[in-house]
């Protein structure tokens, strides 16, 4: 945790995210007052529908941004869309214009929003040095969600209580502006910018979720979560104004329960940092946002809904950081951005979703039966599909800390991100090899790739030598990269630890990332001029 917090770089896109979330819960408890005092709940659902339908639909192209240049860019350029769309919709509000101007603002503005945490998602492994670090920084993301549940709808009631709906945009156009110059700052690892089509290359996020059925299932659930908490903010107003009396304030204190329990979740979920196995906190996220939002039902005055929705604000914070470290640690580093871009138009048309059958389900089924099947339906599909989510948990268990730092040595695997080496480091077996052993032999056909833990090893071509290779060295890429037999001999001097990687592994590892291609490029130039020499 200190060394995230001493990390410049990490520091400083935090402090932005700590801005950006409360501006974002803001302005969507504004709107939702605004579109109730509009119309009623029926212009309310609407709206939410409105709104959050076209940030659905083009979400995964707008986050693509996030792998097509710097992310670190693409997160500033996503502050400053941000401010701009907001600044536009304050101005509508303000001049009290038609409400379908007002509309028009705030859908550009959610629009501009979807990229904005898949990008921040995506940047924090690039920035990130160890995965505990990682982990760290996710924990911490959480935190500030928790704190934006919180103090969002708490500013946005003062807000809307003193000047009104607009003053919430201003506020947010001026914040989100100013962090986006001050992100400007960041530097990440370097990486190459795509050439794909932008169609191509927002459909590789759905591809890579096609090819990893663990991802899909992690998706499956936030959407889930997405959609229950769509309906909450729905409900918290009917429940808020309906049932409990609570009057104008009543909104945004039930929802700021929520984000005060997610700010004592994010502080357990603190010792969620270093652990390879998180499926049991993944659970116990889901059940413990799900079960308290059942027992609103029973709620017979304010302050037992309050402690209950910061029960299940508790849980949403170790929900959220499970979720998020799984997903990263599963999927490739190169589509992490489109990813979560596909997470957040699915979360965006979950929210719309749940915003719009809450309405329904209240008119149908009444307020209480409403919270009951909004709490469980998580929890009950969690418990069908518990072996299912064990296995991804397998599948992303941490590898040795001494591969990865060997990894990590290597000019090849060095550009990295820590879940993508992560991945690697899992697929490395361990050779033992006696003096004088042949590890590989000219002429023969390449099928694994070599790192030198200990010991040494002397390269030789036509039965002259060419090179000797200690701890940290590796060989054996060249007849795997250009599908040719063995350049040369590889002996061992005397007793050599060594860790392998096979053909497939190797070639997914350093041609399916930008970063890898690249330090790959400069490593093949040096072996050709050796070996030219």
């Amino acid at each position: 945790m200190a060394a995230v917090v001493q990390d410049r770089s990490l520091r400083l896109v935090l402090l932005a995210f700590a801005i950006f979330r409360p501006t974002e819960s803001a302005q969507w408890i504004a709107i939702l007052v605004y579109a109730y005092r509009d119309g009623g709940t029926g212009a309310m659902g609407v709206a939410a529908v409105a709104l959050l339908v076209p940030a659905a639909l083009l979400a995964p192209f707008v986050a693509q941004i996030g792998d097509r240049m710097p992310r670190e860019r693409a997160l500033a350029l996503s502050y400053l869309a941000q401010g701009l769309a907001a600044g536009l919709t304050a101005i509508a509000l303000a001049a009290d214009l038609p409400s379908a101007s007002v509309y028009v603002g705030a859908v550009i503005l959610n629009v501009a929003i979807t990229a904005t945490r898949p990008t921040h998602l995506s940047v924090l492994p690039e920035l990130a040095d160890t995965p505990a670090q990682l982990t760290a920084a996710n924990a911490l993301t959480s935190s500030l969600e928790g704190f934006a549940i919180f103090i969002g709808p708490l500013l946005a009631g003062l807000m809307i209580a003193l000047r009104g709906p607009w003053l919430v945009f201003a506020v947010m156009a001026v914040a989100l502006t100013v962090m986006g110059l001050a992100v400007l700052a960041v530097h990440a690892r370097s990486r190459l910018v795509t050439t794909s089509s932008p169609t191509g290359g927002a459909l590789e996020g759905f591809r890579e979720l096609r090819r990893r059925p663990g991802a899909r299932l992690l998706l499956g659930f936030v959407t889930g979560q997405t959609a229950v908490i769509g309906a909450l903010d729905v409900l918290t107003v009917i429940l808020a104004y309906g049932v409990l009396s609570m009057g104008p304030a009543g909104p945004g204190v039930l929802s700021a329960a929520v984000g005060v329990g997610g700010l004592l979740g994010a502080a357990a979920a603190m010792t969620l940092i270093g652990r390879s196995r998180l499926a049991p906190a993944f659970v116990l996220g889901v059940v413990v946002v799900g079960v308290p939002i059942a027992l609103v039902a029973l709620a017979q005055g304010p302050l037992t809904a309050i402690l209950l929705l910061g029960v299940a604000g508790i849980g949403k914070s170790f929900f959220d950081v499970t979720a998020r470290t799984l997903l990263q640690r599963t999927v490739d580093d190169d589509v992490l951005a489109r990813v979560f871009g596909v997470q957040e138009g699915l979360a965006m048309a979950a929210l719309a979703l749940g915003s719009a059958l809450a309405p329904i389900f209240v008119v149908t089924f009444g307020v209480d039966a409403t919270f009951v099947l909004a709490g469980l339906s998580l929890p009950v599909v969690a418990l069908f599909v518990l072996r299912r989510i064990r296995s991804v948990d397998r599948d992303a268990q941490l590898a040795d800390p001494a591969d990865v730092a060997l990894l990590r040595g290597t000019p090849i695997f060095e550009p990295l991100g820590p879940a993508s080496i992560e991945r690697v480091a899992r697929n490395l077996v361990s050779i033992d090899a006696d003096p004088g052993t042949i590890v590989i032999r000219e002429g023969e056909p390449g099928d694994r790739f070599y790192v030198i833990e200990e010991g040494e090893v002397e390269v030789s071509r036509h039965g002259e030598p060419l090179a000797k290779l200690g701890p940290g060295d590796f060989f054996g890429e060249i007849a795997l990269l250009r599908n040719v037999p063995r350049t040369a001999t590889v002996t061992a001097s005397g007793f050599a630890s060594l860790r392998s990687l096979d053909r497939a592994h190797f070639l997914a590892a350093v041609t399916g990332s930008p970063a890898g291609a690249v330090a790959l490029a400069d490593v093949m130039d040096r072996r050709i001029a050796e070996h030219d020499d």
